[in-house]
């Protein structure tokens, strides 16, 4: 990974947020971090080909993934995602070393005009009620809380295993209106 200065600005043209290919899969491992992970993003992968889900990446000129985003079009939980309207926002990451210099809030506003382009215009998440970091970051951006949510899913592992996750957390939502 790349060295950088914490107090570098950034020049964002050498930045570029694409799509999510099924060649990215294992870099969204993150080195091993997110290993655990791997079935679930091949299923979020697959369901991007049929229209259910939008993933995508923030890369530097170098090729070097340090960020991602995933959007949940339609969802069985339609206050969350309805496929027409409203669109949940979810596995949302950038690399520690990249943090704190305005390319999550890049990030986020790249994906809220490319949802609105698509013709929705409500954005919810659910952000961890004990990660004060990102609802800083949600609340920067407008987003506001509405609700709080048990924060009860579960995935299969890179073995199969089956693991249960409990994050309480808090419901946000932002209107989002592609500007002109």
């Amino acid at each position: 990974m790349e060295k950088i200065d914490p107090d570098q600005r950034i020049n964002f043209t050498h930045l570029k947020i694409r799509p999510v290919r099924k060649e990215d899969l294992q870099a969204l491992e993150w080195g091993g971090e997110y290993k655990k992970y791997r079935r679930m993003y091949a299923d979020i992968f697959y369901s991007t080909l049929v229209d259910k889900t939008l993933m995508w990446v923030i890369e530097t000129d170098l090729g070097e993934i340090i960020g991602q985003a995933f959007v949940m079009l339609k969802s069985g939980e339609t206050n969350a995602a309805d496929g027409e309207k409203r669109a949940y926002f979810f596995g949302f990451r950038i690399r520690d070393a990249w943090r704190n210099r305005g390319i999550g809030s890049y990030l986020m506003r790249f994906v809220e005009g490319d949802l609105s382009r698509r013709g929705f215009h409500i954005l919810t998440l659910n952000v961890a009620k004990d990660n004060s970091d990102a609802m800083r970051l949600y609340q920067r951006l407008g987003y506001k809380i509405i609700g709080s949510h048990a924060g009860k899913w579960s995935y299969v592992d890179d073995q199969g295993v089956i693991q249960h996750v409990n994050e309480p957390s808090w419901r946000m939502i932002k209107r989002i209106v592609e500007k002109n």
